[in-house]
C-alpha cells in the first residue's frame, strides 16, 4: 500500500487541503479495518483501477472504477473495502470551506453523503467523469482535473472571507474556542454563523470544532502514542473522559481504549500522520 501526496496547483491551494494517490497491488488490506475518520474536508474521489465499497451509518455504497464521486463533510466514520486486486484512486480533499466557492453547491445538501458527480454537479460532473475515464495515466488525470477545478473556480468564485476567518480560528484553537467567543470576534450571531456554515461547510461551527478536537487526538494516535498518554490532555479539550469517549466512538466506531489497542488501520494512520 502506498499513498503519494501531490502539491496542488498554486491557484487551488487556498481551496484544496491535500491531493493524494492511493496505490495497492492487493486493494484495501483485507486483514485491516481501513477507516476514514471525519477530518472536516469534503472530497472528490476518482477510482482509477478497481471499485471501492464504503460503509457508513449502516449504509453500503460502491464507488465504481472510472467514476467520479463527491463526499460531503462527514461527522461519522467510514469503513472502506475493495476486492483484492490492483487498486488505484485519486482523492482531492478541500478545506472545510473550500468546495463551495469552487462548485457553488450548498454544502448542507451533501453532508454525510457520497454521490456520483453528475447527481451533484450536473453536466460538469458527467463531462469530467467521462473525460477522466478515457485518460490513461495518473499524471494526465491529475493535470486535467486541476484544470477543470481552476476553470470552475474562475467562473464561480464567491467571497467567503468571514467563513475562512471562522474556520481558521477554530482550527488554530484545535476546536477549543467557545462559539460565543466566535460570535464576539466576528460581531455576528450564532444563528447567522450557523446558516453561513451550512452553506459553505455543511456543518455547524460547533460540529466542525468537535472534529478539530477529535483530530488532534487522532493524529497523536497515528504517531504511535498510547491511550494512557492521550488521556493526559483530555481535560484541556473535553468536559470529562466520558465526553471524549462518546465523541471518539462516534467518529471511529470504537471506544478510544479499544481503538488504540486493537484496531489495525494503516490506511487511516498514514493519512492522519501527514
Amino acid at each position: 500500500m502506498n499513498i503519494s501526496f501531490v502539491e496542488p496547483r498554486r491557484e487551488l491551494r487556498q481551496y484544496i487541503k491535500s491531493l493524494w494517490v492511493f496505490e495497492s497491488a492487493i486493494g484495501m488490506p483485507a486483514s485491516e479495518q481501513s477507516i476514514a475518520a471525519p477530518n472536516g474536508y469534503p472530497k472528490l474521489i476518482i477510482p482509477c483501477e478497481n471499485s471501492l465499497e464504503s460503509v457508513s451509518d449502516g449504509r453500503s455504497q460502491v464507488s465504481r472504477e472510472r467514476g467520479l464521486y463527491f463526499v460531503g463533510n462527514r461527522d461519522t466514520s467510514t469503513l472502506i473495502h475493495s476486492s483484492q486486486r490492483q487498486t488505484r484512486f485519486i482523492v482531492i480533499e478541500f478545506h472545510p470551506h473550500g468546495a463551495f466557492p469552487v462548485f457553488g453547491v450548498p454544502m448542507h445538501e451533501t453532508r454525510n453523503l457520497l454521490s456520483d458527480s453528475e447527481a451533484v454537479f450536473g453536466k460538469w460532473g458527467r463531462d469530467v467523469r467521462e473525460t477522466l475515464g478515457n485518460l490513461e495515466g495518473i499524471d494526465k488525470k491529475l493535470h486535467f482535473i486541476q484544470d477543470e477545478l481552476a476553470r470552475l473556480l474562475n467562473a464561480n468564485e464567491r467571497d467567503n472571507s468571514l467563513v475562512t476567518f471562522c474556520v481558521r480560528t477554530l482550527e488554530l484553537s484545535y476546536g477549543r474556542l467557545p462559539i460565543k467567543e466566535l460570535e464576539r470576534r466576528t460581531g455576528f450571531t450564532l444563528r447567522y454563523l450557523d446558516q453561513l456554515f451550512r452553506q459553505h461547510v455543511g456543518l455547524t461551527p460547533k460540529s466542525l470544532a468537535g472534529i478539530f478536537r477529535f483530530q488532534r487526538f487522532y493524529r497523536k494516535w497515528a504517531q504511535g502514542l498510547s491511550y494512557e498518554v492521550l488521556k493526559e490532555e483530555l481535560n484541556d479539550y473535553y468536559f470529562d473522559q466520558a465526553h471524549f469517549s462518546k465523541e471518539f466512538k462516534r467518529m471511529t466506531g470504537y471506544s478510544p481504549r479499544r481503538f488504540t489497542r486493537e484496531v489495525s488501520n494503516e490506511f487511516g494512520r498514514r493519512l492522519a500522520a501527514e
